[in-house]
């Protein structure tokens, strides 16, 4: 349960910084979910936990925030809404539909191989730390494919946000009704880096 005392922990202890495109994708998932009066419910509970996030206009989609926000604006949604681990999968399987920085990326990448083989460029848009990389895209003929997510040990919801996250990019990328992941290793679990297997 989120208190005045995790907040002020996790914005003091979580290095790096994110665009602030990922909040506007916050809001308006919540505002699909539950209208304007979600949002209002979500923007009182950041305020009442000193969490300087505001989801009603101020956020800068392009400028730079604090990770911790990110991590925040999770937590705090789940709080706020009662959410187990399944709807924060579903809200990262939302967020690349609601992304101009994703949807203008794709719009360069003509091939499947091409298009996964610059995925690091991508989260460089979106992450000032971590490196998500695809070993081998050409594994893609082979209805598998792995993302490897290093040096990105930040907390254990951004796991589940980004099950949803990959899922939703490949299939953007790849039509197949059969989509699955899962995360086969994890830095939380003592493993050197993240790794999500997506299979159709």
């Amino acid at each position: 349960m989120l208190n005045k005392k995790i907040v002020n922990n996790l914005l003091k202890s979580i290095k790096g910084d994110v665009r602030g495109v990922v909040f506007k994708t916050d809001a308006e998932f919540i505002k699909e979910k539950f209208g304007e009066e979600g949002l209002e419910k979500l923007q009182s509970a950041a305020k009442k936990m000193d969490i300087p996030i505001d989801y009603k206009g101020e956020i800068n989609a392009t400028r730079w925030y604090p990770l911790s926000w990110r991590v925040l604006s999770i937590l705090l949604i789940q709080e706020v809404f009662g959410w187990n681990d399944e709807k924060i999968i579903e809200m990262g399987e939302a967020a690349p539909k609601y992304s101009f920085i994703i949807k203008t990326l794709l719009r360069y990448f003509l091939s499947l191989e091409k298009t996964f083989s610059e995925i690091s460029k991508y989260w460089d848009e979106h992450y000032s730390v971590g490196k998500l990389v695809v070993p081998d895209p050409t594994v893609v003929n082979e209805n598998y494919l792995l993302f490897y997510l290093k040096d990105f040990k930040v907390h254990p919801i951004m796991c589940e946000y980004y099950k949803g996250y990959f899922l939703s990019v490949c299939k953007l990328i790849i039509k197949s009704e059969n989509m699955v992941i899962e995360e086969t290793k994890c830095m939380f679990k003592g493993d050197d880096y993240h790794e999500f297997k997506i299979t159709w």
